[in-house]
């Protein structure tokens, strides 16, 4: 009769550990969910720089990595190397400093996955004061997409949350996750969340460990100008007047349904 017993006092326990996921099985499920979204853009700017009597033009090739919003190939990205204003807002350039920049987008190329295969896409809205741009792909050729999903989800101090990107082509382009936490709520100069952790994907989504989308990463600043320099913010973020904030979607939605209306239009 004992070996009986012994087995059932076992059961629980054995039916406990079943159940248990494996350690790293949540941001595995998804990461393998956000994945065929998240895309790789090649891209070609022109840039021209006056200053005096002296011009300067010449094109600049980079990648960047980007996310599809919807079924119709709207894809959502860090628009600061995509406009004048927004790159001119990175460096710190001022109006008044005699040199004029102008940068002018020449080329998109979405690239899924690991796939060789491009699309092309062109560019349809930007917000230079966020930092994020949209592009709309022009033929998807029939491909299926899932939508990412955008929620209105009560973010609060100390919450887990995560971004999914790609490696470069010499990786393959392999998807990879990074993980951070909302550590400060602020309500100037616009309701966001500061991050700290290994987040900083500017212009993609950031996820709750469901994989839905609660916002894109943006570089958010105060824009005093007498305001007196901080050390310790600068210790800790690298600047006096910025740093990476989570914009949530309640902000972030209705630039992507003005996006959509643009892309609709043709404009």
């Amino acid at each position: 009769m004992r070996p009986f017993w012994f087995i059932l006092l076992c059961l629980p326990l054995y039916a406990w550990t079943q159940a248990t996921p494996e350690p790293g099985a949540a941001y595995k499920q998804v990461l393998e969910k956000i994945q065929p979204n998240i895309v790789t853009v090649r891209t070609v700017i022109k840039v021209e720089v006056k200053a005096e009597d002296e011009n300067q033009s010449e094109e600049s090739k980079f990648t960047l990595q980007g996310a599809v919003l919807n079924s119709d190939g709207l894809v959502l990205v860090s628009g600061v190397l995509l406009s004048s204003e927004s790159f001119k807002q990175l460096i710190g350039m001022e109006d008044e400093s005699g040199v004029s920049l102008t940068i002018s987008p020449q080329s998109f190329k979405v690239i899924f996955g690991s796939e060789t295969k491009e699309y092309d896409a062109k560019l349809v809205a930007t917000d230079s004061q966020l930092g994020i741009a949209f592009l709309k792909i022009t033929n998807l050729e029939g491909r299926a997409i899932t939508p990412i999903t955008f929620v209105n989800e009560d973010l609060a101090i100390g919450k887990e949350l995560l971004t999914v990107s790609r490696l470069p082509k010499g990786f393959d382009y392999a998807p990879y996750f990074s993980t951070g936490r909302i550590i400060s709520e602020v309500n100037k100069p616009r309701k966001a969340y500061l991050m700290e952790g290994n987040i900083s994907e500017l212009g993609l989504p950031v996820y709750n460990m469901k994989g839905e989308a609660v916002g894109v990463l943006v570089v958010l600043r105060h824009g005093l100008k007498d305001e007196e320099a901080d050390f310790g913010f600068r210790a800790n973020f690298g600047e006096d007047d910025s740093a990476a904030f989570l914009l949530p979607t309640s902000a972030l939605r209705p630039l992507i349904e003005q996006a959509v209306q643009r892309a609709a239009s043709g404009k």
